[in-house]
């Protein structure tokens, strides 16, 4: 089936629903850089991360300086650290080798707006994925951008712009953005992920998770096979 994280996680009811759907990982949004819903600090999400059973992923979305990032990881020790900020080549690369050392897998978000151009040092989205591939980091999440919500925005990526992303990468490409039980096996069936993220598409309001969507997203993953 195709894999599923559900990130935007904020207290252990909303934890334990994904758990009992069958979610692969779950994700918490720690001190990100900027205002968002969904924030937590590195103690709120220590706590939460501990009650997550063995065979489930935990993530930890953020984004900032190597020091910052380092010290969530050492507070929380996820499974996996998604940076999803403005980071830097350098940056990145150091944190990913920070992370290997310390048993944590590197995701980073390649956030991408409705022209097609990256939030990134590098704006062409085929160049970007290339350079990133040379950092030590173990996926790429192809994300929708706009200059007021840096993630969470309910709004699809173009699927071609996901595959452009896929094709000039060996590494695994994660697919969020707008993703949500109405539309996840069309995207499923045309783009054929590796795996999706999802947000705001299994909530009824920031930072509360409704079970039921949660459930039909994951019966329709199930459902359709990549």
């Amino acid at each position: 089936m195709t894999r599923v994280k559900i990130c935007g996680l904020m207290n252990n009811k909303d934890t334990e629903i994904c758990v009992n759907a069958g979610v692969h990982v779950v994700g918490f949004v720690t001190e990100y850089p900027v205002p968002v819903p969904w924030n937590l600090t590195r103690e709120q999400t220590a706590r939460l991360v501990e009650q997550v059973p063995p065979f489930v992923g935990t993530c930890v979305v953020t984004g900032g300086s190597v020091h910052k990032v380092m010290e969530i990881a050492k507070a929380v020790r996820p499974d996996i650290i998604q940076l999803h900020y403005r980071e830097t080549l350098e940056e990145i690369t150091a944190i990913a080798g920070c992370m290997k050392a310390m048993g944590i897998r590197t995701v980073k978000a390649l956030r991408v707006d409705e022209n097609g151009r990256c939030d990134f040092e590098i704006p062409d989205p085929a160049e970007a994925v290339k350079k990133l591939e040379e950092t030590g980091i173990s996926a790429i999440v192809a994300d929708s951008y706009t200059s007021t919500m840096p993630g969470g925005t309910g709004i699809p990526i173009k699927l071609d712009t996901y595959r452009l992303i896929r094709a000039e990468t060996s590494l695994p490409v994660i697919l969020a953005g707008g993703i949500n039980p109405s539309n996840v096996a069309g995207i499923i069936g045309d783009a054929a992920p590796y795996a999706v993220d999802v947000l705001t598409g299994v909530e009824n309001k920031p930072g509360q998770k409704d079970a039921a969507k949660i459930d039909e997203l994951m019966r329709l993953c199930s459902h359709h096979r990549r």
